[in-house]
């Protein structure tokens, strides 16, 4: 039933002139073939859309409806520290049921043993596709990210911000024409945070030009975000706050527990 609603959206995609990036195709592929429980629909549930919306996750970032309400429900998953996948299944359902019935009363449930600064700084998780950006104890933010492919895996280990430009150029590495920065063609998007594994230029924390890519692993192995997102962080943080980047094991190792809440 769910697979047909899917088709159906689908076959709608020209009636509202939306732009399929390539990357994005995939991802498409992957929906059709998710099991009928975890299959995402941004018109599965019209409570959910409207509990999403009254929760502040959703933006209209997009002429694609479909992607704003994916965004909003990776915006979920974040903060309550589920992967990042934007697929709403089981443990999605379990913690909007039991985000209701808290009638607004909501803080993540992180416990930090030993933060990296009494200031801001940031946890990226590897395991959830989550960053996190703190003040002291204190969650200030969760976003939804994308991290790299097995074959280009995020770097793990404590850094920190070493740089910040807006729009940035993006150089393919394979002598192709640079792409300018600001361009919808950039797959930076308009931000970029530069990270000191990488001397600032190599590894950073970024925005995109396929929005779907977005709680997956498919970059070479810096952090993508929704754009309105990443310029929200960037308009935040300062150059040289800690950058703390691992997965779920070894976080908790370095005293940060995200603990999932469903």
């Amino acid at each position: 039933m769910r697979k047909g609603l899917i088709a159906a959206v689908l076959l709608l995609f020209p009636a509202f002139s939306i732009d399929i990036y390539a990357e994005d195709t995939e991802l498409i592929k992957e929906l059709m073939a998710c099991p009928e429980e975890e299959t995402f629909s941004g018109l599965n549930s019209d409570n959910y859309i409207e509990a999403l919306k009254s929760m502040g996750y959703y933006k209209y970032d997009y002429k694609d409806e479909l992607i704003n309400l994916r965004n909003a429900t990776l915006r979920f998953q974040s903060d309550c520290n589920l992967a990042a996948d934007g697929i709403q299944g089981p443990q999605f359902k379990a913690a909007m049921i039991k985000r209701l019935s808290l009638n607004g009363n909501y803080r993540p449930p992180d416990i930090i043993a030993r933060p990296a600064s009494r200031g801001y700084w940031i946890v990226i998780n590897r395991t959830k596709r989550i960053l996190t950006l703190y003040s002291g104890k204190t969650v200030i933010g969760k976003y939804p990210i994308a991290i790299g492919k097995a074959t280009n895996k995020t770097p793990q280990g404590k850094f920190h911000v070493c740089l910040k430009r807006k729009n940035p150029v993006w150089s393919p590495g394979d002598g192709s024409k640079p792409v300018a920065g600001g361009s919808p063609k950039n797959p930076l998007g308009t931000r970029w945070i530069g990270l000191s594994v990488g001397k600032g230029n190599l590894y950073g924390i970024h925005g995109n030009n396929s929005p779907y890519s977005i709680g997956r692993q498919v970059s070479k192995g810096c952090i993508r975000m929704i754009n309105s997102d990443v310029l929200s962080l960037y308009n935040i943080i300062p150059v040289g706050i800690s950058v703390w980047i691992g997965n779920d094991e070894t976080l908790r190792k370095w005293g940060v527990t995200q603990k999932s809440f469903y």
